[in-house]
């Protein structure tokens, strides 16, 4: 009787197990909205429902949105309960959206009569949608290079509550302190500008929920702060062989290890103005293996190695140049150090191969991957 008890029990969790689930899925028109105050144009964006139901019978869908219904948005298209629906966004800020679909499934009772039970299927997405400005006052001080004005008003805008969560006005910051750096301006409220860019940079990617820093007259001035630091503070201080960057040497071991700590400094700044950390990272694990830092070497290497495996063609794509120079020099340094640690090719051999593609016309790249691929080869 046990047996057959424990059979029977097994035949439902496998029949359990087997069944397909009702699926939700939430599809957007666009996570970035730009309104203009000044034209007082409103930007919407579209959102859809699509449910699978899997054999269950679709009850009701509700949609709940943060703020304030016809104050802060307004349906365009369809209400809370539609399949789908249109959204104009009135408020700069960043929004929360919910989505549930309840739907019902067929249960039999002992006396034979069917009932109905309703389940709900659920997703919740915290700051889902963006709402920026154009800021067109900020946008044209930076491009008359008036850079120490720029500082001031990006500063106003950053106390204002309504930007309180908008990264656009950090944006604006780091690009006047920059340009304040780069010319050499003076002023006496700015000590370092360049480590004040850095900061505020940080700050506008922390707050960027949904990618302002996409859109690409942000994306290229990005691109070009983080080459300033990448070359300045890590890539010319680097040594060469063979037409390929090596960890820096110093007869003098005192100096290389105050060298050493400086580049790890740049690594980790560079690593808060970036959202793509695997090359940096690999950088840095390379650097702190050189300087006798092999435990959190080996922590970088365990974490970013995985992540590199898992790099998607089409998310590498979408990396900045910076971030792209900074991969292709972490896996060339970090590529001789693992080799050195482990006796073999057996973690720099994958990592490269993974990059093969990506960097097959850079010179540095196939001057490294010339000598080292004859290390990937089985002996």
């Amino acid at each position: 009787m046990k047996i057959l008890v424990l059979l029977l029990f097994s035949f439902v969790l496998l029949f359990s197990g087997n069944a397909q689930q009702p699926t939700l899925e939430l599809k957007e028109s666009k996570r970035v909205i730009t309104l203009d105050d000044e034209k007082g144009g409103n930007t919407s964006v579209e959102m859809r429902s699509v449910f699978t139901a899997a054999g269950t019978k679709k009850v009701s869908t509700e949609w709940l949105i943060s703020g304030t219904k016809d104050k802060d948005w307004n349906f365009v298209k369809g209400d809370e309960k539609s399949d789908i629906i249109e959204i104009n966004f009135k408020r700069v800020g960043n929004y929360s959206v919910s989505l549930t679909v309840t739907y019902a499934v067929k249960k039999t009772l002992k006396n034979g009569e069917v009932e109905e039970e309703e389940f709900d299927v659920s997703i919740d997405n915290d700051n889902f949608i963006t709402v920026t400005n154009n800021l067109d006052e900020l946008t044209q001080l930076h491009a008359d290079s008036n850079f120490i004005k720029l500082v001031k008003r990006s500063g106003d805008y950053t106390v204002k509550e309504k930007y309180a969560n908008d990264p656009t006005p950090y944006i604006f910051l780091a690009k006047g302190l920059f340009g304040i750096y780069r010319k050499d301006l003076k002023d006496p409220m700015i000590q370092d500008p360049f480590e004040e860019a850095i900061t505020a940079c940080a700050t506008a990617i922390e707050r960027d929920e949904n990618g302002v820093f996409k859109m690409p007259i942000h994306k290229m001035w990005l691109n070009g702060f983080q080459l300033e630091l990448l070359n300045n503070g890590i890539r010319y201080i680097l040594d060469e062989t063979d037409g390929y960057p090596t960890i820096y040497s110093n007869s003098d071991k005192e100096k290389t290890a105050e060298t050493l700590s400086e580049m790890i400094d740049a690594c980790e700044s560079y690593s808060s103005i970036t959202r793509n950390q695997s090359g940096i990272k690999m950088i840095e694990a390379a650097i702190r293996y050189n300087n006798r830092d092999v435990k959190n070497a080996n922590l970088i290497w365990k974490t970013e190695i995985p992540n590199l495996l898992q790099l998607s063609d089409k998310d590498f794509e979408s990396w900045t140049q910076a971030d792209k120079d900074a991969l292709r020099t972490g896996l060339i340094l970090s590529s001789q150090c693992l080799e050195k640690r482990d006796g073999s090719s057996l973690n720099a051999r994958p990592i490269c191969k993974k990059a093969e593609k990506w960097f097959e016309y850079d010179k540095d790249w196939i001057a490294f991957y010339e000598k080292a691929k004859n290390s990937f080869e089985p002996k």
